[in-house]
């Protein structure tokens, strides 16, 4: 009895280590996932750059005490007396709080405009934007450091020394001369990032950033799973535990290589049931594990690992990015904009990627990870991706030959870069693809030309897909 009982003593000790692991590994997962929403939003990052002007006054007012009732007035620094240190102070603070308070309202405006004329899947990546928050930040920075350095400044009475600090004050100077360089920088900054083509270079770059880092690899053959591996065949031996979110929304990540550390034992099978960039209720399976009873105890750590925000990301979300190309060139195809330019290039970033993602390998949905664990993942495939960027467009522009024109020839490209790289399937996918839009639109061509033009973008997309 006593091996057994010293055996089920160190199983348990085991375990804990491992539920304590597996609870660790799913706080983390929210700290990161709470981390990206504080830095990717529009306050952190001003904040930050505003802190520093505080820090900046602190530390210059300790040198301006540090020199004396005298201080370091002389030939470049200040040497007024207090009362027009205070008018100078004053003056810039008043100023530069003006100047924020306008900055802010064109950033305001320049959202509605942003989610009105272009997508409002795009407003995220725009508040993101490092010089814009630099700016906003240095304004409020400098408005603090003022009204620092004014508390300071006092005049000398029967009770108290005067203290006018002479490098703060010239600091002052010199910091209000910048910030009337950042408002031009500002207002150039912003009519930049409403230009259509920076908006969408800027969530193209995004993109294929994003699937640099999920698909890293070229594409190339696989190991094929056994037939009877995956979630229908562990159903059929055992009823899971059915994993479900605490709240709607999407899921912005999926932490798979955390699998190891919530405490599942050895030949545990977990399906994980959805995708970053899929919509979920309180109702959604997020994942289904086997066995059942230790499934069950390691449910909430298992929930950690599956991060539902109230909005996208494209970090693990490259549809997210698609998304948003693809809402570029429909809503400049809508009758209230009719603007078949934007469309065309926005097309053009969504062929980069799509002649990206079809020489890139694919992750296996069905892995095997430390300790015996079998995981089958669901994930995107590059024929869903393939018509997420291209089927609703052409779907739109039936009837403009340009827009439809500038489809086939970037399907054609993509199946092209596929048989290539030795994806055939990939490349009958962007074939096929280009057979369903185009044949719609050679029926509704307007000109003998239109009609020309079409038959010959089809003839080049089927030679680039092998047909």
């Amino acid at each position: 009895m006593l091996p057994r009982k010293g055996a089920h003593v160190a199983h348990g000790v085991c375990r804990k280590r491992a539920e304590t692991r597996g609870g660790k590994t799913a706080a983390m997962v929210w700290v990161r996932s709470q981390w990206q929403n504080v830095v990717r939003g529009f306050w952190f990052f001003p904040g930050v750059v505003a802190l520093g002007g505080v820090g900046l006054a602190l530390a210059l007012l300790e040198v301006d005490r540090a020199a004396g009732p005298d201080g370091l007035a002389g030939a470049l620094a200040f040497d007024g007396d207090a009362s027009a240190a205070r008018t100078i102070l004053g003056t810039i603070a008043g100023s530069l709080i003006t100047v924020a308070g306008l900055a802010f309202s064109i950033t305001v405006v320049t959202l509605q405009l942003v989610a009105g004329q272009f997508t409002p899947r795009a407003v995220r990546s725009f508040l993101g934007d490092r010089p814009s928050q630099l700016v906003a930040g240095a304004f409020v920075g400098i408005f603090a450091y003022c009204l620092l350095v004014l508390r300071a400044v006092r005049d000398e009475d029967d009770d108290f020394e005067g203290f006018v600090p002479a490098l703060s004050v010239t600091v002052s100077i010199a910091l209000g001369l910048l910030g009337l360089v950042l408002l031009l920088v500002f207002i150039h900054r912003i009519t930049q990032l409403v230009k259509v083509e920076n908006i969408a270079a800027r969530i193209a770059r995004e993109t294929t950033q994003a699937i640099d880092e999920l698909y890293p690899e070229p594409h190339g053959g696989r190991a094929l799973p056994e037939a009877d591996e995956g979630p229908d065949s562990w159903a059929r031996t055992a009823e899971p535990w059915v994993v479900r979110p605490e709240r709607p929304g999407y899921v912005r990540s999926i932490a798979l290589a955390e699998l190891t550390g919530v405490g599942l034992p050895p030949g545990a099978r977990v399906h994980v049931a959805v995708r970053p960039g899929d919509a979920v209720t309180r109702a959604t399976a997020l994942m289904e594990a086997w066995p059942r009873a230790a499934a069950e105890e390691a449910a909430e750590r298992l929930r950690g690992l599956v991060s539902v925000q109230s909005e996208r990301d494209v970090s693990q979300d490259t549809g997210f990015g698609i998304r948003q190309l693809a809402d570029l060139a429909v809503r400049a195809l809508s009758p209230g904009i009719n603007d078949p330019t934007t469309a065309v290039t926005s097309i053009a970033y969504l062929r980069d990627a799509l002649e990206l993602l079809a020489v890139r390998r694919f992750p296996d949905r069905l892995r095997r990870l430390e300790g015996d664990l079998v995981v089958h993942a669901e994930a995107h495939g590059f024929e869903s991706l393939l018509r997420e960027a291209f089927a609703e467009i052409g779907l739109y522009a039936r009837s403009n030959a340009r827009v439809v024109l500038a489809v086939l020839d970037a399907l054609a490209g993509v199946a092209s870069a596929a048989e290539e790289a030795g994806a055939g399937r990939r490349a009958t996918a962007a074939t096929a693809l280009a057979e369903e839009v185009g044949r719609p639109a050679v029926a509704e061509a307007r000109t003998e030309r239109d009609r020309a033009l079409l038959e010959a973008a089809l003839a080049r997309a089927g030679a680039a897909g092998g047909r």
